[in-house]
Formats: structure tokens, C-alpha cells, sequence
């Protein structure tokens, strides 16, 4: 049995090798941009300029002045770096920003360095030996990287199909009263599909089962969606003692470093004093710190909710674009998130790359984040895209779709897909 695994993780990083090399060739993956002074809405490679569809600012906040002259200004006051693990000091910036996102998130919040290194301190200090983890099979990357260390602890880690609430049910059925609590670890939006997880759904089931415990990462949900931009989970529900929030402030908030939201300030303490990665990992730095405070205050104001309705109007005008054109998407969920599937790789190869010819760029889609058989390109939408901008390329994608996509022939277990993380 070990022989066999160690033979399909060996096949699937051959796999991974194979498809990085290519796209990296074509220009299309580990691409540095040339542009000294980027505006938002293109990216120049080799000379050519491309209006970027790769982008998760969604708000277009990433170049805003605002969050560059408090960037500047941090770094002017501290230096580049502040270097001392938070657990000893750190500077008054990370309580000036952890107030500002209580009042965006309306709970307990710790402030870890990015998603995954919230992830790893986080998830081993909440869930407990006798629990039983279940994982949405389309979680985030780094969710699933998480879960390895809960694995190495000997805690009995699960998955469940993409947004399964019925499959969901029946494990709870079967094995809740057999531990002390289920944790079920999902996304909010989905990077890489573009859908919504189902929160209201799931939240019926935190009624139902006393000891179930959710654990979202909405790092593509906030900023842009619910008030101040709590993300999409608080949107759809209220936070409570069995719900923990993660989100980078690196998609709409334009910044760098991320969140984790609780509705018991012990618990919130607890993570920040146990986690491994807040003891052992630097902090954020003071350009960082500086910049989110200020995109912080933005979302405080009333200007965010300008900003989410032009977005909100955008992803509409997109939505309709995909169903006039008839493009293969996966979603059509309103999210800045579009996954168009093509089929093989090479053909999602070619397609991306006759994008980049007419002069846009988009993010393939292959193996490991997509099913071995399913590939595509994935895109996204900002505020810095013109409804001009998004018209061409909806009608170059239409243009390229009939010959290079290949219509599905079912649904691919997900299962080997994750065998990396």
C-alpha cells in the first residue's frame, strides 16, 4: 500500500513538473512583470502589455496613493523590518490594525503573517485528539497543507465532495455522536472555481449537531462582499463560538498579512499565544502594517460600499457577457472569479497562450487545483478593468472556445487531485 502511494505522488509531481515547465515556457507561469510602476489593469511581459485578468484586487486598491503614503510612512517611522517575533514586541501598528478589523469582523481577531501561516497555528491548537475533521475536497491549498500536521497528530482527517451538504449530513449522521467535535473546513469563495460556499446550508447543519464546528477561509470573500466587507460567510451568517473565520488581506484590501476571526477573545488568545507560527515566524513588517490600516480605514467608510456596488454591477456585466456567449464556465456564482473549463491540458495551454497573443492575460488552470482531465483558465475581475476591457476579452475567449474546448465527460474525483497537499 505504501509502495502504490509513494508511486501516485511520484506520478503527480512528475505531472506538476511537466505542466510548470510548459507554462512557464509559454510564458503564462513564474513570470516577473517588467513594469517599474504598475497601474492595476495590465502587466507587461516581454514587452508586450497585457490588460490583466490574474489580479485578485478586486477593489483596485493594491496601487491606491492612500495605502503607498502610509506604507511609506510606516517604513519612515520603523524601518523596514521590525525584527522581533511578536511573542517578545512588536510595533503599536498591530494593535492600531486589530482594532480597526474587530470593527470589520465584529469578533476576536489575531493578525498572523499570511493565510497559511494562520492555517498551521491555528487549526492544531482548535482541534483536539478526539475530534473528527472532515475537508471540502476544493478547500484552499493551504488549508489543506494545515491538515497534514493534524494527521502527523494522529487525528483522523476526511474528505468530503466540493460543497456536498448531503454527504456532509450523512458523515455527521454516522460519526458525530463518535466524537467529541467535527470540525468541517471549507472556503468561502472558492479561488478557484468562483463559487460560494453553501453558508445558510451549513449553518443548519450547526443547528442540528451540537458539537459540529466550522472553519472557513474567506480570503476571496472579503472586502468586496457584506458590510465593511466582512466576506461572504458574514454575509450570509452571523459569527458564534462554533464558527473561526481566516482571510488574507492580500486579494481586496490591497496589503499584505491576514486574519483570523473569533467570537470568544479566550480562544482568539489562545491562538495567538499557542500557535507555533506566531512564536517562530517574523511579523508583519511596517510598510505592511502601515498599509492595512489605512485600507482598513477605507472599509470603515463609505467609500467601500461605492467601491463594492461598481463592483457588483461589474460582475454582472460579466455574468451576462459568459451566458450570451455561451462559455463553458464552472460557476456562475456572482464572485470576481471565473473558471472557464476547456478539458486537456494542452488545449487549456494553447488557449491561455491565444489569450496572451491578442494581449490578455489569464491564470491556467491545471493539476493539482483542478481534476488531472479538467483544465482551463481561471480569471478574475477588477475594479481597474473598463466594461471596453471586459467585452473584448469575453468576446476573444468566445472566439477560441468551440475549437479548444472539450465538452466533460463527468465529474473527476477530486481525491487524486489533492495527493500533494
Amino acid at each position: 500500500m505504501c509502495a502504490k502511494r509513494a508511486s501516485t505522488k511520484s506520478r503527480a509531481l512528475e505531472i506538476v513538473r511537466s505542466h510548470f515547465d510548459r507554462a512557464s515556457r509559454a510564458r503564462l507561469a513564474r513570470v516577473h512583470v517588467e513594469d517599474q510602476a504598475p497601474t492595476g489593469e495590465a502587466i507587461t511581459i516581454d514587452g508586450e502589455k497585457l490588460l490583466n485578468f490574474g489580479s485578485c484586487a478586486y477593489l483596485g486598491l493594491n496601487v491606491d496613493s492612500r495605502l503607498k503614503d502610509a506604507a511609506i510612512a510606516a517604513i519612515e517611522q520603523y524601518g523596514p523590518v521590525y525584527s522581533s517575533s511578536t511573542a517578545y514586541t512588536s510595533v503599536d501598528l498591530y494593535a492600531d490594525l486589530k482594532d480597526r478589523l474587530e470593527q470589520i469582523f465584529g469578533g476576536s481577531v489575531v493578525v498572523p503573517t499570511t493565510t497559511t501561516l494562520g492555517h498551521l497555528s491555528a487549526l492544531p491548537v482548535l482541534v483536539g485528539a478526539d475530534d473528527l475533521v472532515l475537508i471540502d475536497q476544493q478547500a484552499h491549498a493551504s488549508v489543506h497543507l494545515a491538515t497534514q500536521v493534524l494527521r502527523g497528530d494522529g487525528i483522523p482527517v476526511d474528505m468530503v465532495r466540493h460543497s456536498d451538504v448531503a454527504q456532509l449530513a450523512d458523515r455527521l449522521d454516522t460519526d458525530a455522536d463518535r466524537y467529541e467535535r467535527v470540525w468541517y473546513l471549507a472556503d468561502g469563495v472558492y479561488s478557484m472555481y468562483g463559487d460560494f460556499a453553501p453558508v445558510k446550508q451549513i449553518a443548519a447543519l450547526l443547528g442540528a449537531y451540537d458539537n459540529l464546528h466550522v472553519y472557513y477561509d474567506d480570503a476571496h470573500g472579503i472586502g468586496w462582499r457584506g458590510v465593511h466587507g466582512r466576506g461572504h460567510v458574514l454575509h450570509e451568517m452571523a459569527l458564534n463560538d462554533r464558527v473561526v473565520i481566516a482571510a488574507s488581506l492580500s486579494k481586496s484590501f490591497g496589503t499584505g498579512g491576514a486574519v483570523l476571526v473569533f467570537s470568544d477573545p479566550v480562544v482568539a488568545r489562545d491562538v495567538q499565544w499557542l500557535g507555533a507560527t506566531f512564536t517562530f515566524s517574523g511579523p508583519l513588517h511596517p510598510a505592511e502594517l502601515g498599509a492595512a490600516v489605512a485600507s482598513a480605514d477605507i472599509h470603515l467608510s463609505s467609500e467601500r460600499d461605492v467601491l463594492a456596488a461598481d463592483l457588483d454591477r461589474q460582475m454582472d456585466f460579466v455574468r451576462e457577457l459568459l451566458i450570451s456567449h455561451k462559455l463553458p464556465v464552472r460557476s456562475l456564482a456572482k464572485t470576481p472569479i471565473w473558471n472557464l473549463r476547456i478539458g486537456p491540458y494542452d488545449n487549456a495551454l494553447e488557449f491561455a497562450s491565444r489569450l496572451k497573443d491578442e494581449g490578455f492575460y489569464v491564470n491556467l488552470a491545471g493539476f493539482p487545483a483542478v481534476p488531472l482531465r479538467e483544465a482551463g483558465i481561471r480569471f478574475t475581475q477588477t475594479l481597474y478593468h473598463s466594461d471596453d476591457h471586459l467585452e473584448r476579452f469575453v468576446e476573444a475567449m468566445a472566439r477560441h472556445v468551440p475549437e479548444l474546448a472539450v465538452r466533460p465527460r463527468g465529474d473527476v474525483d477530486l481525491r487524486e487531485a489533492r495527493t500533494l497537499h
